[in-house]
Order: C-alpha cells, then sequence, then structure tokens
C-alpha cells in the first residue's frame, strides 16, 4: 500500500468515527479513524472497538490502491451482461484504473491516510428545505452530495424492503416485483440518499439528478461506474467465500472532459460501508446494529425521526432523549470481543488476498469468528 509522511495538522471536524485534519498543506487533508463506532445515524456510541480504526484506515487505502490500478481490472470479465456505456468504462478502467482522492497511508500513523481535498458546500436550510444551489454552477473537485448505494441481494433487515410498496420507485431501479428478505438480483440495483442533509433520505432518480445539477450524460456515468466497481468488489470477496450484499459509495466531480465531469472516488471503502456475511453471519457494521434492533432505544429513534420530520425539524436526537428519555446502552463483553475479531479478522483477509501482508498477527480467523457469532445467537435465543 502506498504510505506517506505527513503531520496531522489542526482538527477541522471531529467525526461519530472519523476525524478530519488539516495536513500540512492546503491541497490535502488527513482522514483519521477512530476506534468509535455509529449506528443508526446516532453518532458516538457508548463503546470503543480496539483496533477497529486502524483496521478502517488499512482497508480504505487498500481499496483505493487496489480499484486505482488497472491491472485489476485488464483480465477481469464482469458476471452481467454489460449496456454500452458501463462497457466503454470498463474499457477505461482497463486502460488507466479507477480514479480515487487517497494519497497513502501515514508512515507513524496507521490510523490515518491522506486524501486529496475536495470541496463539500454549505447548504442553506429552513424548516427542513434544503438549498442546492451550489450545485447548479456545475462545480469541479466536489463532493457529489449523494450516497449512492448499490444492492445485489436483500439481507435481513435491509431498507429497501421499506420501499417495497413504491411500484413506480421499483420500477425505476429495475424491480418487476417487491423485494424480499434473500432475494438476489441479475445485477446490481442503484440507489441514491442525500449526504449533505442532517437525516439521509432515499431519492429517487429525477430529484437525484436535479439537486446534484448532472447532466444526463453524468448521470448515467455516476450509475455506471458505480455498478462497474460494485461488480469488481463482488467478485474481490467472492474469491474467499465473503457475500458482498449492499454499499455505498461516494463520489466527487472532478475535471471536465468532452461529454461532461468525471467522478473520483472518494471518503472510504470497508465493513461501515459494505455490508458483507460469511456462512449466514454478518462481517460488517450490521453486527453492530443487530445489537440494537429490538431495542427501546431504537425505537425512539425510528419515532423521533418521524416526528421530526412531520415537524419540520432537523434536531431528532433532542426528542430522543428529552422526550423519549432514552439513549443507546453499550454492548456486552462478549459483542465487544466479537466485534474486535470482526475488524482485525476482516483486514487481515482483505490484505491477504490482496497480496499483502496480515494486520494482526493475533486475531481469529473469520471461520473461527463466525462459529462464535452462530454460538452468541444460540445462547440468545
Amino acid at each position: 500500500m502506498k504510505t506517506v509522511t505527513a503531520n496531522l495538522g489542526d482538527l477541522l471536524h471531529k467525526g461519530s468515527v472519523k476525524d478530519i485534519y488539516s495536513g500540512s498543506d492546503k491541497e490535502n487533508l488527513i482522514f483519521d479513524f477512530s476506534d468509535r463506532y455509529s449506528v443508526f445515524d446516532w453518532g458516538e456510541m457508548p463503546n470503543e472497538i480496539e483496533g477497529k480504526g486502524e483496521s478502517l484506515a488499512a482497508m480504505g487505502q487498500f481499496f483505493f490502491d487496489w480499484l486505482g490500478d488497472k491491472e485489476i481490472w485488464r483480465n477481469w470479465e464482469p458476471s452481467i451482461q454489460l449496456n454500452g456505456l458501463e462497457g466503454e468504462f470498463l474499457s477505461h478502467l482497463k486502460k488507466k484504473g479507477l480514479t480515487h482522492h487517497a494519497l497513502g497511508l501515514l508512515v507513524d500513523r496507521p490510523t490515518s491516510f491522506m486524501v486529496q481535498k475536495v470541496e463539500v458546500p454549505r447548504l442553506d436550510e429552513e424548516k427542513g428545505i434544503y438549498n442546492y444551489a451550489p450545485y447548479a454552477s456545475k462545480p469541479e473537485n466536489t463532493l457529489v452530495p449523494l450516497e449512492v448505494i448499490f444492492r445485489f441481494g436483500v439481507p435481513e433487515g435491509s431498507s429497501l424492503l421499506k420501499r417495497s410498496d413504491n411500484q413506480k420507485y421499483l420500477r425505476e431501479l429495475g424491480l418487476v416485483n417487491p423485494p424480499k428478505v434473500n432475494d438476489w438480483f441479475k445485477r446490481p440495483i442503484i440507489e441514491f440518499s442525500t449526504k449533505l442533509e442532517s437525516t439521509d433520505r432515499y431519492i429517487n432518480y429525477h430529484e437525484a439528478q436535479n439537486i446534484s445539477g448532472l447532466t444526463d450524460y453524468e448521470f448515467s456515468r455516476l450509475h455506471a461506474l458505480t455498478t462497474m466497481v460494485a461488480l469488481r468488489l463482488e467478485s474481490f470477496f467472492k474469491a474467499f467465500k465473503i457475500k458482498l450484499w449492499d454499499g455505498k459509495f461516494e463520489w466527487a466531480f472532478d475535471k471536465l472532459e468532452e461529454k461532461g465531469r468525471n467522478f473520483m472516488l472518494v471518503d472510504s471503502i470497508g465493513p461501515d460501508e459494505l455490508r458483507l456475511s460469511l456462512k449466514g453471519e454478518s462481517l460488517s457494521k450490521e453486527f453492530l446494529r443487530s445489537f440494537y434492533r429490538g431495542s427501546s432505544w431504537l425505537d425512539a429513534v425510528e419515532k423521533a425521526k418521524l416526528m421530526a420530520k412531520a415537524k419540520g425539524l432537523v434536531d431528532w436526537k433532542t426528542i430522543v432523549i428529552q422526550q423519549f428519555r432514552v439513549t443507546p446502552i453499550a454492548l456486552t463483553d462478549k459483542y465487544l470481543e466479537l466485534a474486535k475479531g470482526l475488524y482485525h479478522g476482516l483486514v487481515n483477509e482483505v490484505l491477504i488476498h490482496g497480496g499483502e501482508k496480515p494486520m494482526h498477527s493475533e486475531a481469529i480467523s473469520l471461520e473461527e469468528l463466525v462459529s462464535e457469532m452462530k454460538e452468541l445467537k444460540k445462547g440468545a435465543q
């Protein structure tokens, strides 16, 4: 993996999981991954998971390097028949690799990697309505205000199930029948949600294109690139028997070309962005989410979000705390132990299958981890 020597600089943003520093120059930033975790948009949760930050940083830099290498595309053939635009971009990837913003892991701080800085416009908001005017000017080197979600299938807990009664929306995704748990699609379906609003919301293709200021060609390009990267990741994990169900990407507008702006992949890729499983057990943040499903806290979160939306409010967390009087509980010791094993074991497998040395020599294998997860489930029944 690429490495760089740099100073953290000033703290610009403290996130629920990731902190952003100014770095040593104005062109780049430092992403520093903590051992904190966040689920259901809450922000920082009660526990920390030892080694999580180091594992996420390594996986993020690895996947950027890997996807940016034209050699991993050159002899790869997708598992589906491509349309014309997808085929065009696959040819481009075979020649140049994928454009991304990662510059390398910090030599003396393994929880961090350096990235090319992209602009993130501030959106004016009034009563829950956001103004996307900054995107009307067709900016370059700027974050696309969308999370782009790909789905190969429908695992338990998939949010797609909440939209299964919207037939018009499903047709837009290319689905003939309402999705159900364990469905598997012939090709990945692509969804869009907002990125720069206080709470992410799923939107249709027309609104996604409109708020982002995308031309028809650029929107098709974004869809095609997402499909290609998703398929390439799916085949990578499949090689060591891990199932990739879905995931999310963030993109930034790159330079304007003859037909429109190109895109570069930004943020990070790892188990917090991908839903993975092995022998039916989750190897992603879904494992952490599962601890809270059915809890009074999550019930309050879902009710508070609806109440805030109805009143045009941005802050729903205050409703949870003040009106429902609940906060998330800490993970049990066993859950915390398995969460640590998940991040340590997964980064080891990813690095080994990518031709790198494993990071955590003391980590149990994913096979052992899955067995312990199954035992934990039995004990909870």
